[in-house]
């Protein structure tokens, strides 16, 4: 029996364009005639994952917050990093309220405020990726896409972990042979899973009598056997395809009664908190900038009496 309830089970309230446009996804999701893709509210169940500091470190709550906001999108592991974003920023603005609340220090006179990012402005100023994708090194044309979220993921899980590793290393005073090889190999691990990572943002290499290279692992002995210039070259196109999608950068006005300087500053979307009640993240940043604040005033004092 149809359950008669069904009309209002949560419902597509966000419509948004992905940066790609699906471009490089293997399933194509449905999008609409504007070439947008539906967004819905989190359920209880999404917000209680997003709780698990496990589920949030290995990408897991990630994936399927977005397989569950997003439906039409067969498999959210092949996703490209600046559509992830687009889909987790409006999945915030559906399931909570469209300002979001961030601090940040003015520059001129060094006092930390609370400012309001609109989320619906926000989403309406994503970046698209440009049509052409290609850059040429040497006699080679190489033709790039987004990283996926998956690639991402995978990658900082594999190089935190090592950063950890060679930290403890670093602080161990009797470092012995063994350890200093094992510091060289997890050195070599991390630029090896970079390799992965810039490889992943490359669909096709194309040589000059035509040939096209897109086996995974010759792009990848590719890349560990080439000069420094080249892979310089291409974590710069990387970087470039993948900051596509939601601004990184906001303008502020200091509030400050003598100020009122405007600065621009980065602001960070980050999962473990951006999915907070506006109200909750909003008090937990007050007190953090009520401390800033205090210790500043303390400095000031400071150097006024001596």
């Amino acid at each position: 029996m149809e359950n008669p309830l069904q009309g209002y089970y949560r419902h597509k309230d966000l419509y948004v364009k992905l940066p790609t446009g699906g471009k490089w996804l293997k399933n194509k999701p449905k999008l609409t005639d504007d070439g947008e893709i539906g967004v819905r509210p989190m359920s209880m169940k999404d917000e209680l994952l997003l709780t698990i500091p496990d589920a949030l470190y290995n990408g897991q709550a990630i994936f399927e917050l977005i397989q569950s906001v997003c439906p039409d999108i067969v498999d959210p592991y092949e996703l490209s990093l600046p559509d992830a974003d687009v889909i987790l920023l409006a999945s915030r603005a559906s399931s909570y309220d469209k300002k979001f609340p961030v601090e940040a220090k003015c520059p001129k006179c060094e006092t930390t405020n609370m400012y309001d990012v609109d989320l619906q402005v926000v989403l309406g100023k994503v970046h698209l990726v440009a049509e052409q994708t290609e850059i040429e090194i040497d006699d080679l044309i190489v033709e790039l896409k987004s990283n996926t979220l998956a690639a991402v993921n995978a990658n900082n899980i594999k190089t935190g972990e090592l950063a950890k590793m060679l930290g403890n290393m670093r602080e161990n005073e009797d470092i012995d042979q063994s350890l200093k090889e094992q510091y060289s190999e997890n050195m070599q691990q991390i630029a090896a899973a970079n390799i992965v990572l810039i490889a992943d943002a490359i669909v096709k290499v194309i040589m000059p009598d035509g040939t096209e290279v897109t086996d995974p692992q010759h792009i990848i002995d590719w890349i560990s056997n080439s000069n420094r210039k080249t892979v310089v070259a291409l974590q710069k196109a990387q970087t470039a395809m993948n900051i596509n999608g939601i601004p990184k950068t906001f303008d502020f006005t200091c509030p400050e009664e003598n100020c009122g300087h405007q600065f621009e500053t980065a602001v960070e979307f980050n999962p473990s908190f951006f999915f907070t009640d506006s109200s909750k993240l909003a008090m937990m940043q007050k007190q953090s900038i009520s401390s800033s604040n205090n210790t500043k005033n303390e400095d000031q004092i400071s150097e006024n009496n001596s």
